[in-house]
């Protein structure tokens, strides 16, 4: 049996919103879980010991502005990430994705990429879209709204057959 999904894309800012927070969630798991709590703990202890005039207070303020910049962090690399996608090539265009037995075909501005199944690094769906990662840090972003129901896991199930 021949299988083939079909799915068109617009490789855009809304399209690729929240695909760098989906691949540190994936990869990174617990150091995510991990930093989190250490900047709630930061931010608690510094707001306990804040008080003016002591040297206590200072380090508060500190723990402060560091729980809450660690918070920060994350979203400022998915901007700086955003804003590397702006100056792609096809950056504001349609691509077509092509799944089959043999692999992915891709289509677009930037021009076209047959890649096997045993050429990808991994694959993995996610409740908000896939990432196909072509190495462990690179990854192309699919969002769940462009594909129809049950597609996303033919396509794994595809890619799992490899």
């Amino acid at each position: 049996m021949d299988q083939k999904i079909i799915i068109t894309s617009t490789f855009d800012g809304t399209s690729q919103h929240g695909s760098y927070f989906q691949h540190m969630l994936y990869r990174h798991r617990w150091w995510v879980v991990l930093r989190s709590l250490l900047c709630v703990a930061g931010i608690c202890f510094g707001a306990y010991l804040i008080e003016p005039g002591s040297k206590a207070g200072a380090l508060g303020g500190i723990l402060v502005m560091a729980g809450s910049l660690g918070f920060m962090r994350p979203m400022l690399w998915q901007m700086w990430h955003e804003r590397g996608l702006r100056k792609h090539p096809a950056y504001g265009s349609k691509v077509v994705y092509r799944f089959d037995e043999e692999g992915v075909e891709m289509r677009g501005k930037a021009g076209d990429a047959d890649v096997a199944w045993g050429a990808l690094y991994e694959l993995k769906p996610t409740r908000k879209g896939l990432l196909i990662y072509q190495d462990k840090k690179h990854y192309l972003w699919i969002p769940k709204s462009d594909f129809k129901y049950g597609q996303m896991e033919e396509v794994a199930a595809l890619a799992s057959r490899r």
